[in-house]
């Protein structure tokens, strides 16, 4: 049931990934994120955050420990001339046939960082107190956020692979792969991010709950602001 509804969802988001901004859909995630931004920022998801967090931080393995963060840092952004986003979407710029659609994507990416760390400083929250360690692995949690004492709330990581995942599902929702659409695999990649970022002890539930819906915001204003929807 749980991987027929998954499988549905994501079917969903892969053919309709762009709303309209005028639609009750773009309305609704725009209250979703002011709802879920002020029970954050007033405590009130602190036990609901907590539990989630030490359920999935308790159930660590060392080869999951492995592909969490293999998975986690293929979302940094920073430096920029390292990030794996931001170096496709300049592959797709120098591609004359895809340059539009890297010129977005770039764009609506930084766009979406900068959001996110405008509003960290709006509704800050601490980070979780947890250390991160993997035997024989150097990997520290605040060296891949934007800024190291940045607050937790909305997770940007989230934020940015969401807005990502949308740009490349719509522009690549008419392939596939059989009867699978292309788009709708993309947005495989946010949801195991947002995983990732709990699972290393960098956000809470709820930050990248936030981060999503932001992601979903940015990108699709955008999107529809550089006209993606209509024909080059």
């Amino acid at each position: 049931m749980i991987i027929l509804f998954v499988y549905d969802l994501l079917h969903v988001l892969g053919r309709t990934a762009l709303v309209p901004l005028r639609s009750i859909t773009f309305f609704s995630l725009l209250i979703a994120f002011v709802v879920v931004s002020i029970l954050v920022a007033s405590g009130v998801t602190e036990g609901l955050d907590t539990s989630i967090f030490k359920a999935i931080t308790g159930s660590r393995t060392y080869s999951m420990d492995l592909i969490m963060v293999g998975v986690t840092t293929t979302s940094d952004i920073f430096p920029i001339y390292f990030s794996p986003l931001l170096i496709i979407a300049f592959i797709l710029i120098v591609r004359k046939s895809s340059r539009r659609m890297g010129a977005v994507l770039m764009l609506v990416i930084l766009v979406t960082a900068l959001a996110s760390l405008q509003l960290k400083n709006i509704v800050y929250r601490d980070r979780p107190d947890y250390e991160f360690k993997v035997e024989g692995l150097e990997y520290k949690v605040e060296l891949d956020t934007i800024a190291v004492s940045s607050s937790s709330y909305p997770s940007g990581h989230a934020s940015w692979s969401t807005a990502f995942a949308l740009v490349m599902s719509y522009m690549l929702r008419e392939k596939r792969i059989g009867r699978m659409s292309i788009g709708m695999l993309f947005w495989i990649y946010p949801i195991l991010i947002s995983f990732s970022r709990v699972y290393v002890g960098a956000h809470y539930p709820m930050d990248v709950v936030g981060g999503t819906l932001l992601g979903l915001i940015v990108g699709n204003f955008m999107a529809r602001i550089f006209r993606l929807h209509q024909p080059s």
